[in-house]
């Protein structure tokens, strides 16, 4: 038989999910995923990235973009990560958060910690 699921964590993981949309209203669960990755393994490579994740190398490079300060095209990114040049290897680029990424990481540990914390997730004020 399944483990049932509490609301609380249900509510958790939506509140989680509102985080990543007060970024863009339409940012694709990919963007998401490949945020939290490179949280958990900061210095990743963008192939790594894409290993972790199952996409394409290509895929992973568009996800690093939109995650950078500046997207395709000269439009404006999330500014959450940044890719550098590897200096052992230049053709390799290694991916980090950003200041604005970390503080981005803190809210989303705010959330998951509130939750367990009081069994409820805190709503923002607005």
């Amino acid at each position: 038989m399944p483990t049932r699921i509490r609301p609380d964590e249900i509510a958790t993981v939506t509140r989680v999910l509102e985080a990543f949309r007060t970024l863009d209203p339409d940012l694709p669960i990919q963007y998401a995923l490949s945020f939290m990755t490179i949280a958990q393994n900061e210095g990743i490579s963008i192939g790594e990235l894409a290993d972790r994740l199952g996409i394409a190398q290509s895929s992973a490079s568009r996800n690093v973009a939109a995650l950078s300060r500046w997207h395709s095209f000269g439009k404006a990114g999330l500014d959450l990560v940044s890719a550098q040049e590897d200096p052992r290897e230049r053709r390799r680029k290694v991916v980090a958060l950003t200041d604005k990424g970390r503080a981005f990481l803190d809210e989303l540990r705010g959330i998951v910690g509130n939750a367990g914390a009081q069994g409820e997730p805190r709503r923002k004020s607005a």
